[in-house]
């Protein structure tokens, strides 16, 4: 057989376990259903963001401002709508709800109190590091909000899922600790030049990694996630759409009523075919569904998400757009292309692998098989030429192997993956 070219698939398989296990402690998904992603299939790296705390978080508490960030960066509030004109306007009336939805209310008894949380995330070629001061009166109050209807959400009404899931990042102190977190991440921006478009997707990436982890009680707000350093798929799109929200850009909350899921949306204007499933709202407008759980281009999805009911509310009157859609398009394209490729290579290589152990062995023993020079010299040509065309399919293979690596391996990169398959010349190969 031929020798064995491993593909460097355990990140990828690491990604696609963590979110096949956020859907099922989540509920979003039965688990019998199937947890690929639509596209893509295996996920990427993410082992990015990793929050470093400093001292206990429980018992070493600072003063002063949240955040470190040079105060020149400024805080970037977009164009976020009012709650009391962006409610769910379809179904029931819901004037007479008597839910009880969480709250932020600060705890006064920690007013003025502090404890930093640091995170370090991969993008494009390099890695940045932000430190924030996690308001302890914020943090507290969030501890003490009443979130016990999140334990039968999926269970709700969509009107009901709707404000409870509004309720985790709309509200004045929401907003408080969103301005005080953009000004972290826009420092960023402003230091490395970032284009809206760059700054979108290192928000993205930021969120995404952040570990995954499932809460043992509620479902928490922004506040905690980023201090206990770690959140569910709720969680971190909760998270991930005020951020969003807040720096512009045109975002919805993409409500699954039936798996009891909500994620974030980002506004396209397509042209032509974008290759994904868009969602579309009442006004026309269309979105991406985002994975917040670990990295993954925008635009892929569960395959439990591609044939279930959805409810698109966009949270503000508009924004900036994703435009870098097509890249990914143009990605994952390649990367089923790649694949075919991979499959065809392996398949080919193993079988002139046989026949060329088979040909050795007769020129080794030619006595056996040869009578004359000129059949001996035939032979070995065929040998030769076999050897010849097994070689430069093996470094197709291994170029493609190596660009399939990339493409699972750096979802926070979206421009360097696209430049890697182009100057590659993989797709351009021909076989």
């Amino acid at each position: 057989m031929a020798p064995a070219i491993s593909l460097k698939i355990s990140l990828a398989i690491l990604g696609f376990l963590l979110l096949t296990a956020c859907m099922l402690v989540c509920g979003c998904v039965n688990g019998n259903n199937g947890d690929s992603v639509n596209g893509m299939g295996d996920a990427g790296d993410g082992s990015g963001s990793s929050p470093t705390p400093q001292g206990n978080p429980d018992n070493t508490e600072n003063t002063g401002s949240a955040g470190t960030a040079q105060s020149s960066a400024g805080t970037d509030t977009g164009t976020g709508a009012d709650a009391e004109n962006n409610a769910y306007a379809g179904g029931a009336d819901i004037a007479a709800d008597t839910k009880v939805y969480p709250v932020l209310v600060p705890d006064a008894a920690y007013e003025g109190k502090t404890v930093r949380r640091t995170f370090t995330t991969k993008f494009e070629k390099s890695q940045f590091t932000i430190d924030f001061d996690v308001d302890m009166a914020l943090l507290k109050g969030a501890r003490n909000a009443d979130k016990s209807l999140g334990r039968k959400i999926a269970k709700e009404s969509p009107e009901v899922q709707y404000k409870f899931y509004r309720s985790y990042f709309e509200g004045m102190e929401n907003s408080d600790f969103f301005d005080a977190l953009i000004k972290q991440l826009r420092y960023i921006k402003i230091t490395e030049r970032l284009s809206d478009e760059e700054y979108l997707e290192y928000l993205v990436t930021f969120v995404q990694q952040i570990p995954y982890n499932s809460p043992e009680g509620n479902t928490r707000f922004p506040v905690e996630v980023i201090y206990d350093g770690m959140g569910d798929c709720d969680e971190k799109s909760m998270l991930l759409m005020g951020l969003l929200e807040k720096s512009g850009y045109d975002t919805a909350l993409l409500l699954f009523p039936k798996l009891g899921h909500a994620v974030c949306g980002i506004k396209i204007v397509p042209q032509g075919d974008v290759g994904f499933t868009t969602y579309s709202a009442d006004d026309g407008r269309k979105y991406l569904y985002i994975e917040a759980t670990t990295p993954y281009y925008i635009g892929l999805y569960p395959d439990a998400f591609a044939n279930t009911d959805v409810l698109v509310i966009p949270l503000s009157d508009g924004g900036m757009p994703y435009t870098k859609y097509n890249y990914v398009a143009y990605i994952v394209d390649s990367k089923k292309k790649i694949e075919k490729r991979i499959d065809f290579f392996k398949t080919t290589l193993d079988g002139w692998y046989d026949e060329l152990e088979e040909m050795k062995y007769k020129l080794i023993n030619y006595k056996q098989y040869y009578s004359t020079q000129l059949e001996y010299d035939t032979a070995y040509q065929r040998y030769k030429n076999r050897v010849d065309e097994y070689n430069r399919y093996f470094e197709y293979y291994q170029k493609n192997i190596e660009v399939w690596n990339e493409i699972v391996d750096r979802p926070y990169d979206v421009e360097g993956v696209r430049r890697t398959i182009y100057n590659s010349k993989v797709n351009d190969i021909e076989y």
